[in-house]
């Protein structure tokens, strides 16, 4: 049987095992025999429990002990005895039943062990305990079959279509009946709510293969408890737009209570970013807002705004923007939030005039810090657009570390060489994100060469990469090259457009540009340019024209710093082929 549902089964037993409550500590005879069993004496233990036994026949606790102390000793039957004088004492006590079912269970005597549960049974009707201990009983004995019948007798006999829901869905989940889990799960949620995250943690681990049929199920299942697992899982297994989409058909009346629903929704889809599931996650939030009121429907409507946004639905996020700014209870710091992200919005889908005209009109309630960061949003909007000018206009007084990488990024499409170095070297590693800081750094490496002031021809090529016009730009940027000496920026300039003809599928010209680049014999560039060729070649199936190349590389620039590199990637194009 699986370990997962032996876990579950021994549960009981552990329970049972607990430490003696303080009451029953400060009974002389069962401290005495309880000090005993936790020493690990258990001959000695079992006598002493016998004589509180012997003076009272339905003592749980010394019961307990007794069975705990017997089960390592392998005498586990020499209880019953003390069983049968209990219940001839005490006929309705729950757990003396169930250390009856335990033990009976253990003996293998499953004719009494039925009559054990009957007799309980008869003693409470309503109540499911009864049934559920036989069926553990019978798992601890490794009779799957057994215990699923029992759990059935036990729910014929309760006339409750529901009851033992739970335990039979984790009996056909052990055997890998998911379908079946699937049904029992919806029911035992439906008979108690608090089972729904159960259900969905273990509904989530069905195989790939089954997935499809357990959607079936709870599909064609009239709970509505069922449609939200389906829901919740469609989410889980990489469909939340039908999700959510069949979620909202099965929300409450109630307002607390549907929003709770959506937010266990939203619980599935927390670790993942991609557009589909931010623009789901717009919508949770949009429906959360929706049913809240005050400064909580104003911070739903903002996260909607920012998830509609990440995921490309520019409609819906301005949408909610603009509720949120029509809003005249909504606290500053949301009026505030919302306008980032609208400015962010208008910027991103091209609407940069619309955007600076939102920043002008609420700048006047945004701190210093938050109006710079807008102003670089809408001046990077500026610059895709080609409006160099405009751009530099607003970040003109930015001294910030991401002001000044923005002004050389400005200084350079506009062809200023010298002033675009001098910003670069300002904002240094600090500004933006590592990749930034990286790009930055390639640039200096272009730049810094370059004997020219100015150079409007290599700002245009610049920009129109920038603006993901590739083909022109490669075009552009090397009729630039072709004028510069190789170490005056001209083989660092064939090598950038050769990684570009190379990202843009181009290989023949990306080739013949890092030959370009290579034959230079500058000792930054040659040697990154042949580490590009090689990567390419080896790539392209070329083995030993890569390894012609690297071992070049490694031979002729020994202390350059991507010597390392050229060797790794040289044992790499081996392969086969034996050292030199």
């Amino acid at each position: 049987m699986p370990l997962r549902f032996i876990v579950m089964v021994t549960a009981s037993v552990l329970a049972t095992a607990a430490t003696m409550p303080s009451a029953a500590a400060q009974r002389p005879g069962v401290a005495q025999a309880f000090d005993l069993e936790r020493r690990g004496s258990y001959p000695e233990a079992v006598e002493a429990y016998g004589k509180v036994l012997h003076d009272n026949p339905s003592d749980v606790t010394a019961l307990l002990g007794m069975e705990r102390s017997l089960t390592p000793l392998g005498r586990i039957q020499e209880i019953l005895p003390f069983i049968r004088r209990a219940l001839a004492q005490d006929s309705t006590t729950g757990a003396i039943y169930a250390i009856g079912v335990r033990t009976w269970a253990q003996v293998g005597h499953r004719d009494s062990l039925k009559a054990m549960v009957v007799r309980w049974a008869a003693q409470y009707p309503d109540e499911e305990t009864p049934y559920r201990e036989w069926g553990r009983a019978l798992l601890r004995g490794q009779s799957a079959a057994a215990a699923r019948d029992a759990y059935l007798r036990g729910r014929s006999a309760l006339g409750d279509p529901s009851a033992l829901a739970a335990e039979l869905a984790l009996l056909a989940t052990s055997e890998d009946d998911h379908v079946a889990a699937a049904r029992e799960w919806a029911l035992a949620a439906y008979r108690l709510p608090g089972y729904q995250a159960s259900a969905l943690n273990s509904l989530a681990q069905t195989p790939e293969d089954d997935r499809e049929a357990v959607l079936r199920q709870l599909h064609q299942d009239t709970l509505v408890v069922a449609r939200r697992l389906e829901a919740e899982l469609r989410a889980h297994w990489g469909d939340p737009v039908a999700g959510y989409t069949l979620l909202v058909t099965t929300l409450p009346d109630d307002r607390v209570q549907a929003i709770q629903t959506i937010r266990q929704f939203l619980e599935q889809l927390r670790s993942r970013r991609s557009p589909d599931v931010r623009r789901v996650q717009g919508m949770a939030y949009e429906g959360i807002a929706d049913r809240s009121t005050g400064p909580q429907a104003s911070r739903m409507r903002l996260e909607s705004a920012r998830a509609y946004a990440e995921g490309g639905d520019q409609e819906s996020a301005r949408r909610m923007l603009a509720r949120l700014a029509g809003d005249p209870r909504a606290p500053a710091d949301l009026v505030a939030g919302a306008t980032a992200t609208l400015i962010g919005v208008l910027v991103a889908e091209g609407s940069v005039e619309d955007a600076e005209l939102r920043l002008e009109q609420f700048e006047g309630g945004l701190s210093g810090e938050e109006r710079l960061a807008l102003r670089r949003t809408v001046a990077w909007g500026w610059v895709r657009q080609g409006n160099l000018s405009r751009a530099g206009l607003l970040v003109a007084s930015d001294s910030t570390v991401d002001g000044l990488a923005l002004t050389g990024y400005i200084a350079l499409y506009s062809g200023d060489v010298t002033s675009a170095i001098d910003r670069f070297q300002g904002a240094g590693p600090y500004a933006g994100t590592r990749e930034e800081a990286v790009a930055r750094t390639v640039l200096l490496a272009l730049l810094q060469p370059i004997e020219a002031d100015t150079l409007a021809a290599l700002g245009e090529g610049l920009l129109m990469l920038h603006r993901g016009d590739s083909a022109t730009a490669v075009a552009r940027l090397a009729g630039v090259a072709e004028d510069l000496p190789d170490a005056g920026g001209g083989a660092e300039l064939y090598l950038l457009i050769g990684k570009v003809a190379v990202a843009r599928g181009d290989i023949s010209q990306g080739e013949e540009w890092f030959h370009r680049a290579a034959v230079g014999g500058t000792p930054a560039t040659a040697p990154a340019a042949e580490l590009e060729l090689g990567r390419l070649l080896l790539s392209l199936g070329r083995r030993q024209e890569a390894v012609d190349i690297l071992e070049h590389l490694i031979l002729s620039y020994g202390e350059s710093v991507l010597v390392p590199q050229a060797r790794r990637l040289l044992d790499q194009a081996r392969g086969g082929v034996p050292r030199i």
